[in-house]
C-alpha cells in the first residue's frame, strides 16, 4: 500500500529525475530502516525503479533513467546538503530558462528569518565554468526580468577556478562546492 509520504517521494523523484537513498532519507525520514523499508515497498509496487550505484554502493531511484545520470545526482545531492544547512528551501526549480542562461536550478532558501536566492550550476565537464554568461546576465540587468536581486551562484564541481581569476564582477557572489560537499557552506 502506497502512503502519502510515498507519493511525495515519487513526486520528488519525478521532478528531480533521480535521488539516492541518502537524499531520500535526509528529506523524508528520521530513520534509515524506515526509509529502506518504504523504498523497497515503492519499488515492489513498481512506482519507481532502483539501481545500484557501484561507486557509492548506494541505491539510486528513478522513474526513468536520466540522460545525464551523474549530473542529475549532483543536483539532488546539492538539494540534500542545502536541506541540512538551511531553515527552509523555497521553490527549487530545475533548469529554468532565464534569457540567455539556463542554470541547473534556481531556488530560495531561508537561514533563520532571512531569505536568500541561489542559482545552481553543476560543472563536471573538463571545459571549465563559464563565468562570462553570468557576468553578462548581471551587467545587462537581464536578471531583473526574472529575479528581484542577483542571486548567489553555487557551482558544484572539482577543480573550479575562482571567479576573480576569470575577471568577473566582484558584486556577483560565487560559492564553489566540491563534489563530495565537504566544503559546502552558506
Amino acid at each position: 500500500m502506497i502512503t502519502t509520504r510515498d507519493l511525495k517521494i515519487i513526486d520528488f523523484i519525478t521532478e528531480y529525475k533521480v535521488a539516492n537513498t541518502s537524499t531520500i532519507n535526509e528529506i523524508f525520514f528520521t530513520s534509515k530502516f524506515g526509509c529502506y523499508d518504504r523504498l523497497r515497498q515503492i519499488c515492489n509496487e513498481k512506482k519507481l525503479l532502483r539501481y545500484r550505484n557501484h561507486i557509492s554502493n548506494e541505491y539510486i531511484y528513478v522513474k526513468k533513467m536520466p540522460k545525464q545520470l551523474t549530473h542529475s545526482l549532483y543536483v539532488t545531492d546539492f538539494y540534500r546538503e542545502l536541506h541540512k544547512k538551511c531553515t527552509e528551501i523555497v521553490n527549487f526549480k530545475i533548469e529554468p530558462v532565464m534569457g540567455d542562461i539556463r542554470p541547473d536550478a534556481v531556488f530560495g532558501y531561508k537561514l533563520g528569518n532571512k531569505s536568500y536566492l541561489g542559482l545552481l550550476e553543476v560543472e563536471i565537464s573538463h571545459k571549465g565554468f563559464n563565468y562570462g554568461k553570468y557576468d553578462k546576465f548581471y551587467s545587462s540587468g537581464d536578471y531583473k526580468n526574472y529575479l528581484p536581486v542577483m542571486p548567489t551562484i553555487f557551482i558544484v564541481g572539482d577543480n573550479i577556478k575562482v571567479a576573480e581569476d576569470k575577471g568577473c564582477r566582484n558584486n556577483i557572489k560565487y560559492v564553489i562546492v566540491d563534489t563530495k560537499f565537504e566544503n559546502f557552506k552558506l
